[in-house]
């Protein structure tokens, strides 16, 4: 058996981009074999991003090539690649720069409309779930060090809270103004 992975764009003008991810292809039914692997999934998941974000990525910049003060098509001064982290992976996009307008007076002469989008080169969702998990850490570093004195207080090793509380409501207090 063989499996087709295809992504089909339709554009704004209505025509049609068909692509393919990857072919997957299965001859025999063992548990190893049955469905995708952990690889096959984050490489399929990571290839349909990249043509996601090329096809807005050419959504986005097709209204920058013109001025939208007097309408007259930018020159390019050319492409580079950017770098775009997101929660699939790294993805390269390239990313053109553009000519400023002469109809009106401009910082820059040049801008690239794709690294004004994303300064950071890293999406929110990404951003979000690496805070999310950095919040997270300290948290199981605390249910760490617990669980070790749950065990020391079984083994009859006793921590003694009261010097720790006085020291700690002592720190707080003081920076309260008490």
């Amino acid at each position: 058996m063989i499996c087709k992975i295809q992504v089909v764009t339709i554009g704004e003008d209505g025509r049609n981009e068909t692509r393919e991810i990857t072919s997957i292809q299965r001859t025999d039914v063992k548990p190893e074999t049955l469905g995708l692997t952990l690889a096959e999934g984050k490489m399929i998941l990571k290839d349909l991003q990249q043509i996601v974000v090329e096809s807005q990525v050419s959504s986005l910049l097709l209204p920058k090539r013109t001025c939208p003060d007097c309408g007259e098509p930018r020159c390019s001064k050319g492409n580079h690649t950017l770098s775009v982290r997101t929660v699939f992976g790294q993805l390269t996009v390239r990313s053109p720069r553009l000519h400023h307008c002469i109809c009106r007076p401009h910082e820059t002469k040049t801008f690239s409309p794709l690294a004004e989008l994303l300064p950071n080169h890293t999406l929110p969702e990404l951003l979000f779930l690496e805070t999310k998990w950095a919040s997270l850490m300290s948290y199981g570093m605390n249910i760490e060090t617990l669980a070790r004195r749950a065990a020391d207080r079984r083994a009859g090793q006793y921590f003694h809270h009261s010097p720790a509380r006085r020291r700690c409501s002592g720190a707080l207090g003081a920076r309260n103004g008490r």
